[in-house]
C-alpha cells in the first residue's frame, strides 16, 4: 500500500515538473513570437517557416498545409503572404476573431499604416500572452485540485483497508475464540 501511495506521488510530482517545463517553454514562444514580429513586420519571411508551432483557429497546430488552406479559405492577398507572412499564424491562433473577422483583417492589412500594424500586433501578442497566463493558472489550479483528490482517494484507500484489516483481525479473534471453547470443553470432557 505505501508503495503505491509513493509511486503516486511521484507521479504527480512529475508532471508538474514537466508543467513547469512546457509552460516556460510556451512563455519563451510568446515573448520570441513578439519580438519577432513587432521587429520583424514587413520582414517577408515565407508561409513555411512561420508555421512551426502556431494553432489554427480550431486550436490545432498549424502545418504548411495548414497555412496553404488557411491561403485558400481566407483569399489571404499575395503582399500579405509576402510582407506579413509572420503574422498570418497569429491572426489564424486569436480567439477572438471569427472568420469573417480574420478574413477582414487579412484584405485590410495591406492599406495599415507600420503604426496600425504594429498596434495590431500587440494586441494579438497581449492576448495571447493572457490566455496563456490563464491556461497556466487553469493548469496550476488543475494541478493542486488532482493532488487533493488524490491525497483523498488515498485516505479512503487507507480507511478500507484498515476496516478490511479490523474485520479480518475480529473473524480470527472469533474463529480463535470458538478453538478455545472448543478445546476447553474437550479437556473438561476428558
Amino acid at each position: 500500500m505505501a508503495d503505491t501511495n509513493q509511486n503516486s506521488n511521484k507521479h504527480v510530482i512529475d508532471l508538474a515538473q514537466a508543467q513547469t517545463k512546457e509552460q516556460a517553454n510556451a512563455s519563451n514562444d510568446i515573448l520570441a513570437m513578439e519580438d519577432e514580429l513587432l521587429g520583424g513586420i514587413g520582414g517577408g519571411q515565407s508561409t513555411t517557416q512561420s508555421s512551426q508551432s502556431s494553432k489554427n483557429t480550431n486550436g490545432a497546430p498549424v502545418d504548411e498545409a495548414g497555412i496553404a488552406a488557411a491561403i485558400e479559405k481566407f483569399h489571404i492577398p499575395a503582399i500579405v503572404q509576402e510582407d506579413y507572412a509572420k503574422l498570418i499564424p497569429l491572426i489564424l491562433e486569436t480567439e477572438s476573431m471569427d472568420d469573417e473577422e480574420r478574413e477582414y483583417w487579412f484584405q485590410i492589412l495591406p492599406i495599415m499604416t507600420e503604426d496600425q500594424i504594429t498596434k495590431f500586433v500587440g494586441i494579438l501578442v497581449n492576448e495571447k500572452k493572457q490566455l496563456a497566463q490563464l491556461d497556466r493558472e487553469y493548469e496550476d489550479e488543475l494541478k493542486k485540485i488532482n493532488e487533493k483528490h488524490l491525497n483523498e482517494w488515498q485516505e479512503f484507500e487507507t480507511k478500507a483497508k484498515r476496516t478490511e484489516i479490523a474485520t479480518a483481525e475480529a473473524s480470527a479473534e472469533t474463529e480463535e475464540s470458538a478453538l478455545e471453547e472448543d478445546l476447553l470443553k474437550k479437556l473438561e470432557d476428558l
